[in-house]
């Protein structure tokens, strides 16, 4: 009888530990978000200056984080005199020294915070620790160093992060939305990589080109239609749509042809943005002979590049269900 009795008491013991562990939890949680609270309160003055241009005088350390943490809210609306203000604000506070010190914490998810708040400050002083955080051993440093390094928007991070992008160091859209950050100064990288070994280096750059290039580049987006890379050949047809590459109709045409669905897809997505009504035949012999996920796109397509022509084929009682369905919508206005 003792085993059980002894057995069962220690079971209780357990439970109420882990019901004070969680009651303490909860009180230290309450008692931060208390004293965040208060921070914030007495940082928003000193932010709303600093969005206005005035005098913002001091902040101290404690509440720097509460500071940032504001300013990120308001990104939307930073100007460049404000950036320069808020920048100004943290350089002679001694706040971004301190703060790039920190990246050597010991602790990831510290370097990672701090990585994240160099950002917020809109201070040049902070690219070359953010740079070099970069290559930190953590990925969650390295992801908090690119999305400020995207924010700060240094001319001087291009390659880098381009870097970071092929090998994988940072997520692929982090690194893409920094570099579309930074703009033009990341294009000479760019191209470059369309030439390298790796598929996903020429996927990427090709995507990147299409959001950052210019018509001007459309001739060497063409030539990566013919990449034995699948995914580099549907990624350029969604760059040549993107920059409205009128062109390149009948390469994107040939594309229609390829043994990969998805390639398919995206040559019939590119051409009705860019395309006009003669590839027309093209695209109506997908939608009576190819799968139902090609047919419906190029349904689509053909709705934007000959809509006569879809009208007067789907009102036909034998015709395609997707030709059918096209037609009524353009009859309807909603196509």
């Amino acid at each position: 009888m003792a085993a059980p009795l002894e057995a069962a008491l220690v079971l209780v013991l357990i439970g109420a530990m882990y019901a004070l562990l969680l009651w303490a939890r909860r009180v230290r949680a309450g008692r931060s978000e208390g004293l965040r609270a208060e921070a914030r309160g007495r940082v928003e003055p000193v932010a709303h200056a600093l969005l206005d241009g005035e005098p913002a005088g001091r902040t101290a350390r404690r509440d720097e984080g509460a500071l940032t943490e504001i300013l990120a809210e308001l990104a939307p609306a930073l100007t460049g005199e404000s950036r320069e203000a808020i920048a100004e604000h943290f350089e002679t506070s001694g706040a971004i020294a301190r703060v790039s010190r920190r990246l050597a914490d010991p602790r990831a998810h510290r370097r990672a915070e701090h990585a994240a708040l160099l950002g917020d400050m809109c201070s040049p002083a902070a690219e070359v620790p953010l740079l070099q955080a970069l290559n930190d051993r953590d990925p969650d440093v390295r992801l908090a160093a690119a999305r400020s390094l995207g924010r700060l928007r240094p001319r001087s991070a291009a390659g880098p992060l381009l870097y970071a992008l092929v090998q994988g160091l940072v997520p692929r859209a982090v690194a893409a939305n920094a570099l579309i950050s930074i703009g033009a100064a990341a294009l000479p990288g760019i191209r470059t990589l369309l030439s390298d070994e790796e598929p996903a280096a020429r996927a990427n750059a090709v995507e990147l080109l299409g959001r950052l290039g210019n018509p001007r580049d459309s001739l060497s987006l063409r030539d990566r239609l013919d990449d034995e890379a699948p995914l580099v050949r549907r990624r350029a047809c969604e760059a040549l749509a993107r920059l409205g590459a009128d062109d390149a109709c009948d390469a994107l045409e040939e594309l229609l042809a390829d043994e990969v669905t998805d390639v398919r897809i995206s040559a019939a997505e590119a051409l009705a943005a860019v395309g006009d009504e003669r590839s027309a035949p093209t695209l109506l012999r997908l939608v009576h002979h190819d799968d139902a996920e090609v047919a419906e796109v190029a349904a689509r397509a053909l709705t934007a590049v000959a809509p006569g022509l879809v009208v007067e084929l789907g009102g036909d009682i034998d015709a395609h269900p997707q030709l059918r369905h096209a037609a009524s919508l353009i009859e309807a206005g909603v196509a």
